[in-house]
């Protein structure tokens, strides 16, 4: 099943939500607390195909 990019994903200019994650070193991420230290981030999202 295919779904259209308008379907699925944040709109442009919307807030990205407050997530915790890890990175690709096992590294806990926190945004709260990245923007607790810093004025803003760049979060890059893709799809590999590997």
């Amino acid at each position: 099943m295919t779904v259209s990019n308008s379907e699925k994903g944040l709109k442009t200019g919307s807030k990205a939500p407050m997530i915790d994650t890890v990175d690709i070193s096992g590294n806990k991420i926190n945004l709260t607390d990245i923007l607790q230290e810093f004025r803003g981030l760049l979060i890059d999202f893709f799809r590999g195909a590997w």
